[in-house]
């Protein structure tokens, strides 16, 4: 995703690919923007706060789990960066 970095070294991307997030692909754009979206909103989002920002878009693989690990990997490391 261009708007985050040229070379997917954001911490999102990079958490993304640590935990394995996509199946299919089709919603990963969606979801990444949004992440960073919340992350550039609340640099330390609860688990709680995560699942309701991101509650409006949809995954059909479901890989929501990996999804809200990815976030708090990211928040880690954008907090100590």
């Amino acid at each position: 995703i261009e708007g985050l970095s040229k070379d997917q070294s954001h911490p999102l991307q990079k958490a993304w690919i640590e935990t394995q997030v996509p199946q299919c692909g089709y919603c990963q754009s969606g979801q990444i923007m949004q992440a960073a979206a919340l992350l550039e909103s609340n640099k330390n989002p609860s688990r709680e706060e995560i699942v309701a920002y991101m509650n409006g878009n949809i995954c059909r693989c479901g890989t929501y789990l990996r999804i809200i690990r990815a976030i708090k990997i990211a928040a880690t490391e954008l907090n100590e960066g």
